[in-house]
């Protein structure tokens, strides 16, 4: 009896550990180095711009995050499913005023991922080697690298 309690007890707690560390991947802050086209192969990056600037986001273990594209910022609560990796924003509030075309591609790619039906920002992501992709469309996503 005692080893099938400890079994369990092992199996439990390797189980919490698991997921506290999948959970710790998103959490952290983020900086959007590109975007991504599969079905074409191209690789969009700040250095592409003539005026872009750094553009990055924190998600934090409340469920909210932050964000800045130096001339705005953002704000927002998501929730996640790292089983599925999916990642839904139901709120986002920006000042997205003057934004230059990095920052309005950013912009853009967020809405593309705005589901009407319940009112939420609905991607998948993955996260490999400290880079974070989340997908706007089926072979589209953005690149950030963990500060």
């Amino acid at each position: 009896m005692f080893l099938m309690l400890a079994t369990l007890f092992f199996l439990t707690g390797c189980e919490e550990n698991e997921s506290t560390n999948q959970v710790n991947e998103l959490i952290d802050t983020w900086k959007l180095t590109s975007f991504v086209n599969e079905s074409d192969n191209s690789i969009i990056t700040e250095t592409d711009f003539n005026d872009s600037n750094e553009i990055t986001i924190t998600f934090n273990i409340e469920n909210n995050f932050t964000g800045t594209t130096i001339i705005n910022t953002f704000l927002g609560v998501f929730s996640y499913d790292e089983r599925d990796e999916n990642l839904t924003i139901s709120t986002i509030s920006t000042t997205e005023v003057n934004e230059n075309e990095w920052g309005n591609l950013f912009y853009e790619s967020l809405n593309m991922g705005y589901n009407q039906q319940n009112t939420n920002w609905e991607f998948t992501y993955e996260i490999q080697n400290n880079i974070l992709k989340i997908y706007y469309s089926n072979q589209e996503y953005m690149t950030f690298e963990k500060l």
